[in-house]
């Protein structure tokens, strides 16, 4: 039996099988992007249950296990179940985006969505879901440098590719839709949370915590309430703290980034000037 090659993508020391350009990790979480060398043969295993999306040209993958070759492109992914070793080769040198989702991240974000229980999933190749390419392209734009790697949004679309992959790739248990949006209570806790923590890199756990409620339930409701997502309601909440700051203190423009959880003067203009048509400066000069 040929030896096994075990990839732990919560670890920072590369593996022989990809070297890695770009590596964001939260809670469990962990996004990368990588090139990869041509394998004429390998037995490989994950530590993790893992997306491998493909974003280079055409190529030829083959999985022995499944006895088939498949010409992969642009946007298919391979599932990988966690420990479960395949035999596996590729044609090309390719550029590839990894979502990795530990054990514990898992069970945060699919509590309660499948009657309690996890379901189990067995790797795959070549797989086509719109769903999973456009929440793997939010997390591409993040990670190439067309936005910032904010904890919030990285959680909310981690936890959303989770219950994508397990209602559509999982073993059929059923799985529990999400209507209603949070009581007058609970959004009042959330909404004083997020304007106390303004200056933090919040977590999607937390606010969840905050509202006592899972992860999946949380992201659902929440937007049930709100009409956004957490990420951008925060982003928004952010832009109008530093707006109230930009009228009313003489604090420097990067000052006034940190103090509403920016990670510098330039992130904070990129995103104001998206939401207010203008930059911090401008907004100043302007007195509103």
């Amino acid at each position: 039996m040929a030896e096994t090659t075990l990839i732990d993508f919560a670890s920072e020391v590369d593996s022989p099988l990809l070297s890695v350009q770009c590596r964001v990790a939260y809670s469990g979480l962990i996004v990368i992007r990588c090139q990869i060398p041509v394998n004429p043969g390998a037995r490989i295993a994950t530590a993790q249950l893992s997306l491998f999306v493909h974003e280079s040209a055409p190529l030829e993958f083959t999985c022995r296990d499944c006895g088939r070759r498949y010409r992969v492109g642009a946007g298919q992914f391979h599932l990988s179940a966690a420990d479960h070793p395949v035999d596996v080769s590729w044609t090309a040198e390719k550029q590839g985006l990894v979502i990795a989702l530990e054990d514990s991240f898992i069970e945060r974000a699919v509590e309660g969505a499948f009657a309690g229980k996890v379901p189990q999933v067995r790797s795959r190749a070549a797989l086509r879901d719109p769903a999973i390419e456009a929440l793997a392209a939010c997390l591409r734009h993040k990670m190439s440098g067309g936005g910032q790697c904010s904890r919030l949004c990285f959680e909310y679309v981690g936890a959303s590719i989770a219950i994508r992959l397990f209602e559509a790739y999982g073993d059929g248990i059923t799985f529990r839709s999400v209507q209603r949006g949070l009581s007058g209570h609970r959004q009042r806790r959330v909404m004083e949370f997020i304007d106390a923590h303004l200056n933090e890199n919040i977590g999607l756990a937390a606010l969840a915590a905050e509202a006592g409620l899972s992860t999946h339930h949380f992201g659902k409701v929440f937007k049930a309430s709100f009409g956004v997502p957490p990420c951008q309601y925060v982003r928004r909440r952010r832009i109008h703290r530093a707006k109230e700051l930009l009228l009313s203190d003489q604090q420097s423009i990067s000052e006034i980034a940190h103090a509403v959880g920016f990670c510098s003067h330039s992130h904070l203009s990129d995103v104001f000037r998206k939401l207010i048509g203008m930059t911090p400066s401008e907004f100043r000069k302007k007195g509103g």
